[in-house]
Order: C-alpha cells, then structure tokens, then sequence
C-alpha cells in the first residue's frame, strides 16, 4: 500500500497546486513510469530466483543475484541517460504536450532520469529482502522512503516554490535513501562464511537470471506500451482529460499495488515450494486469489460509495471532477477482477512461467487493448482509455487462469 503513496501523494499535492501542474505530472511521471515498469525483471526476477536460492541453502548465488541486480540497475540508468535526455523534445511532441505545461513537464522528467539509479537501486533493494523473506524489513524502508518523498514534496510546492522539479527532487533523495537504509540491511543480515565483496560472479547465473529477466522485460514492455499510450491518448483530448486520466491513474495503480503484495507473496512462496510441495503450495495459491477477491471488494465499495471525498483529495477543480465523474462509477465495479488478475500474475512468477507472461501480454495487447484504445482516438473519449487498460486484465486474468490450472494438474499426474 506504501509504495504508490508517494505518487499518490504528489498527485493530490499538485492537483490542489496547479491543474496545469497536474497535466505535466501526469505526461512526466508516465514516462517515467514507462522506464521504471520496462525493468520491471529488476522487481519480480530478484524475488523468485533469491527466494529460490534461500531455499536451497545457497549464500553465493544470493550474493550473485543480488552484485547482478545491481550492476544491471546502474548500467539501465547511465544507458536511460545517454538515450533520452538528446531527444526528451521529441518525447514531448510525441505525447502532444502542450506549451503551457511543457516548462514544468520537463522540469520533473530531466531531475528523474538523472537520478533514476537511485530509483532503480531502491526497487532492486526491496526486492532483494523480499526474496530473503524479510517483508518487515522492506515494509519498514518503504515507510521511511514514503514519509521522507511526501514531507519533501510538500516544502518543495508550498514552501520553497520549487514546483515539480521540487516534487522530483524529493523522489530521487527518498529513493535512495531507501536504497542505502535497504543495502545496509542487507549485509547486516546476510553475514555468512561468504562475505558478499567475495562471493564470485557466476556465469551461471548470469545465463539464468538473463533469461527470466528477457521474459520480463518483454511481459513489461507491453504493459509499460499500455500505460504510455494510454496517458497520449489522454493528453490528445485535452487538458482537463489529461489531468483526469492522472488522478484515475493514481488511484487505479493504488488499488493494484495494494493487491501486489498478495502477488509478491505467491512470487516468494512459489519460488521456494513449487519442487518441494506441489499440494501445499496450490492450497496456498487458492488462498491468495480469495484475499484478492475481498480486498477487490472492499475498493469496490470505498470507490462507490466514497467518490466525491476520494477526488476532493486530489483536485478542485469543477471540470476534472465531473470528467472523472463520467466514467467512476465503471472504474469502482472492475475492481474485483482486476484485483485478481494482478494476483494470478504473481502466481506465475512463482512457478517460474515467465516465459508465459510475455507470450500472453503480448497476444493480450493487440486482441484486447489496441481495438479500445483505437476507439479512445476516434470518439476523443477518456472512457474507451480505461476500458483498454481494463481489457487487457480480464485477457491476463482468464490466460494466467488456465495456466495455473494446467501447471498443476499436470504436475500432480
């Protein structure tokens, strides 16, 4: 739940700010997102396989995957970098930013890439004691990093008039504060006969971790290509459409986020029972897609039911609350199987079926999400936006179903 509060946050902070501010988030923190979720491998790749090497007892790989997650984090950050900040105009243009929110666009999106690794760092961190199992110990970091970002973020608009580059500031420090706080954990806890500055890289490894992290990365891509295209087609209707999409997005990854720990759950407990107790593990799975059903519920009803002090949280303004108003009452029913679609993914990362993942993301975005989105276009409506966003789950939710099902029926004959 703490991790997308802090983008919760900033979008509530900014949407009473300015609601040209908020148009500019919105495009800024959606192209960072699409570089953050692109190296998604970084969050769900360190999780199963850590977990998995935990469970067998073996300290050097842990050391490995995690010296690797690292290397790989800074590596994607210097090459993000070198690539996007020459042609971050274009990106601009891409996205049809306009030009009264283009100055605090690029205010925000230039303070991100240049202090991405600290982002990336942080999320390979969290990771990395969530393999180990330590959830506490990540939850206690996020907490930390989540306070630290929302009292920055606040001084920054409201005290300092440091506008979004403020607000990304805050971001990057809390990041990596979290990363420093999560790292020295981490050595603290791992303390072995194998010290980690020892421990060898294995080629080994390197080859397993580079396949799963390809399947992700591919699984990513077309989720990130979701999301992107998504906040495009938003800022190509309007402002105030752009501003809206922002504040639904926000509130819909909450939502998601808040059902991952069920799916990261399934991702630790899949990658250390899968060989070793088929029987339990798939009671354990039926377990998780029930709580993610009842936390599904459970949005569902505070969306309904709580909608106008749910967006006086972000915004003030009369137009953007009665575009999002059109379309709530849609977003507020999907949310029990959506809920359960982010759980079943989980699920699959902890049998090791990344290869699934990618498959089936990338059939889902032509067959479910581009005919929407293709529409969103035609009729410059919002509403077709979150019905492509909303397809592409129920593809996910029926595909990993039949996965699952087949994994274990096959494995128990």
């Amino acid at each position: 739940m703490l991790e997308p509060l802090s983008s919760v946050v900033d979008t509530a902070l900014v949407g009473h700010y300015d609601t040209s501010s908020l148009a500019a988030l919105a495009v800024g923190s959606t192209m960072m997102g699409a570089f953050t979720w692109m190296f998604n491998f970084l969050v769900h790749a360190p999780v199963q396989s850590i977990s998995e090497a935990q469970g067998n007892g073996d300290q050097a790989k842990v050391h490995s995957l995690t010296k690797l997650s690292l290397l790989i984090s800074f590596g994607l950050s210097f090459i993000l970098i070198l690539l996007i900040l020459p042609f971050k105009d274009y990106l601009y243009t891409f996205m049809e930013v306009d030009a009264e929110v283009r100055k605090s666009c690029d205010d925000y999106f230039t303070v991100r890439v240049l202090g991405h690794f600290g982002v990336l760092a942080y999320t390979v961190m969290l990771s990395v004691l969530r393999g180990l199992a330590r959830v506490n110990i990540a939850f206690l970091i996020v907490t930390i990093s989540t306070l630290v970002n929302v009292i920055l973020s606040y001084f920054a608009l409201y005290h300092s008039d440091l506008g979004l580059g403020g607000v990304a500031l805050a971001t990057v420090f809390s990041n990596f504060l979290g990363f420093c706080i999560g790292f020295y954990k981490y050595l603290s806890i791992t303390q072995s006969e194998i010290p980690f500055w020892g421990a060898a890289k294995k080629v080994n490894v390197l080859k397993e971790f580079s396949s799963k992290s390809l399947n992700i990365f591919g699984r990513s891509f077309v989720l990130t290509s979701c999301f992107f295209l998504s906040t495009k087609a938003a800022s190509s209707i309007g402002k105030i459409d752009l501003a809206s999409h922002q504040i639904i997005l926000q509130v819909w990854l909450f939502a998601s986020f808040f059902t991952d720990g069920l799916a990261t759950s399934g991702s630790i407990i899949g990658g250390r029972l899968f060989k070793e107790d088929k029987v339990s593990l798939y009671k354990t799975f039926k377990k998780l897609l029930m709580m993610g059903v009842q936390i599904g519920l459970i949005f569902t009803i505070l969306f309904y039911f709580f909608k106008h002090q749910l967006l006086s949280l972000f915004t003030s303004d009369e137009k953007v609350i009665q575009t999002i108003s059109d379309i709530w009452t849609f977003i507020a029913l999907v949310q029990v199987p959506m809920s359960v679609a982010y759980v079943y993914d989980g699920l699959i990362f902890g049998i090791n079926r990344f290869d699934y993942l990618r498959k089936q993301m990338m059939i889902g975005f032509f067959v479910s999400f581009v005919p929407f989105l293709y529409l969103s276009f035609i009729y410059k409506s919002l509403y077709y936006i979150w019905v492509a966003l909303f397809a592409i789950g129920i593809y996910r939710l029926i595909s990993n179903y039949f996965c699952i099902r087949s994994e274990f029926k096959i494995r128990e004959a």
